[in-house]
């Protein structure tokens, strides 16, 4: 019994700090794919009894989603509006056309969506949130542009590009995670809602559980602890 009770009490101590448990963080596709595993890897591996449920959603999804107090945090782009809820940057997330080498565009230094929608477009499967995200400003803009294909990875969508089957657009980091590899060019774009950062998007800091603190404190440091 006192054995017992010893582990109870060194399992109760975990949840109290943070150690164990199952978290759930929303992210959009930039955080998920280029932010969030460097920065969770080495504080995961720490924690082996610690589970992190990680859903993947548009930033104006988790945004609702936090105002509304189903999810305690998520990180987002600060292009989404999000009255009430604190959004505190924590990584660039500038979002680039791409194409390949040989494509006329590459006389040009920087682009807007405006003068692109007239080119064929490889794009990512459809319910992806990053995805989803850059198919409302297409519509926005009032031009339906022509997906030729839809690949499920940024790396196939960079290949495809790479081969000259049409224009992409992905954050900064995955264009220069696959630049070298596959051969492409990258080109800043100039709407504002491409120039982004990532946040940590969350109600009320006292209102959050210990463990989410912890993780939050965690993901807004410049330290990989």
């Amino acid at each position: 019994m006192l054995r017992q009770h010893d582990l109870l009490k060194g399992e109760l101590q975990d949840f109290a700090v943070g150690a164990r448990g199952t978290l759930h963080l929303y992210a959009n596709t930039a955080a998920l794919t280029d932010f969030l595993p460097s920065r969770l890897a080495p504080w995961l591996a720490q924690r082996p009894n610690l589970h992190i449920e990680l859903k993947e959603r548009t930033s104006a999804d988790i945004v609702r989603t936090v105002a509304a107090g189903l999810a305690q945090a998520g990180v987002v782009s600060d292009a989404v509006q999000a009255p009430g809820l604190v959004l505190e940057p924590v990584a660039k997330d500038h979002l680039v056309l791409i194409m390949a080498a040989a494509h006329p565009l590459v006389a040009h230094s920087k682009l807007s969506l405006q003068d692109v929608l007239h080119e064929p477009f490889v794009g990512l499967m459809p319910g992806n949130a990053l995805q989803d995200h850059l198919d409302e400003h297409a519509r926005a803009a009032g031009h339906a542009w022509v997906q030729r294909i839809r690949m499920k990875t940024f790396e196939g969508l960079c290949q495809m590009v790479a081969h000259g089957v049409g224009l992409g657009i992905v954050p900064q980091g995955v264009a220069s995670r696959y630049r070298r590899r596959h051969g492409f060019v990258a080109r800043p774009l100039s709407d504002a809602w491409a120039k982004r950062s990532l946040c940590l998007c969350y109600q009320d800091w006292g209102a959050l559980s210990k463990p989410m603190q912890r993780l939050l404190q965690h993901l807004g440091s410049k330290e990989t602890v």
